[in-house]
């Protein structure tokens, strides 16, 4: 039995896998994303009429399986260390933040809910959080907060370039349009929604100037938008490639001392 816990322990921590994702965390990736597909086509009627009675019986199957991994998590979770030995870190571990996370993916997989109660259908999304658990997840969140964090400076002078820009464009828009297109273009906040939608290259079209004079401060806007949104894309990119390369660079070191142990 103990023999059986540590293997389970093993393929959970993915202790002893050579780097690479345990077959158990890899049947539980895909067990997510499957329950995540079918939570998000339930919501279509069409689909709902036709095969709800299938998409139920597959839940209760995933709901079974996850059922099982919070199970395994309970048992193993005295070997991991952080939670304490015994009952007691079985128990430190069901309070602590990513357990909770299981029990509120799990819970909806056993709730009959029809197709007259959307809102509470839409619920069973919140098995999406267990995407944190994935360590390739984890690894793309330290990843990110390396990238805000050592090129917090230059983004705050992108996000000054961008917000510049915003009030700049829709205060000469309201000052050439606001006469024409009063209901559209009558006030800056006004003009704002309209340059927010300009900068950032979305246009829904609902707000547009008429005027020669108001068409060129839409374009200068447009190519100014550009920048707007090239410049922290390439700020976070830089932070990114950083945080990978100084990942590499601690790994390799690792290796060679490995290696010189050896």
């Amino acid at each position: 039995m103990n023999e059986l816990r540590l293997r389970i322990y093993e393929q959970i921590i993915n202790k002893d896998s050579g780097g690479k994702t345990s077959l158990f965390n890899k049947v539980c990736g895909v067990t997510i994303f499957i329950s995540i597909f079918f939570a998000v086509i339930e919501t279509e009627n069409s689909i709902d009429y036709q095969f709800g009675n299938q998409i139920d019986v597959m839940d209760w199957i995933i709901g079974g399986l996850f059922c099982i991994e919070y199970l395994c998590r309970l048992w193993i979770a005295p070997l991991e260390g952080k939670y304490g030995k015994g009952f007691a870190g079985v128990l430190r571990y069901i309070v602590s933040p990513m357990a909770i996370i299981d029990i509120i993916a799990i819970v909806p997989s056993f709730i009959g809910v029809r197709a007259e109660l959307k809102i509470l259908r839409i619920i069973r999304l919140l098995r999406i959080l267990k995407i944190g658990r994935s360590e390739k997840f984890k690894q793309s969140i330290f990843h990110f907060n390396y990238a805000l964090k050592s090129k917090s400076q230059e983004l705050q002078i992108s996000t000054f370039y961008t917000v510049l820009l915003l009030l700049l464009s829709s205060t000469f828009m309201y000052l050439a349009e606001s006469s024409i297109q009063p209901e559209l273009l009558g006030s800056i906040p006004r003009c704002l929604w309209w340059s927010i939608t300009t900068v950032t290259a979305v246009g829904y079209g609902d707000s547009l100037p008429v005027t020669a004079v108001g068409k060129t401060i839409a374009s200068v806007t447009s190519l100014l938008g550009i920048g707007a949104i090239a410049i922290p894309t390439g700020i976070l990119a830089s932070g990114f490639s950083e945080s990978i390369g100084m990942q590499d660079k601690n790994l390799n070191d690792l290796n060679k001392k490995l290696d010189l142990k050896a």
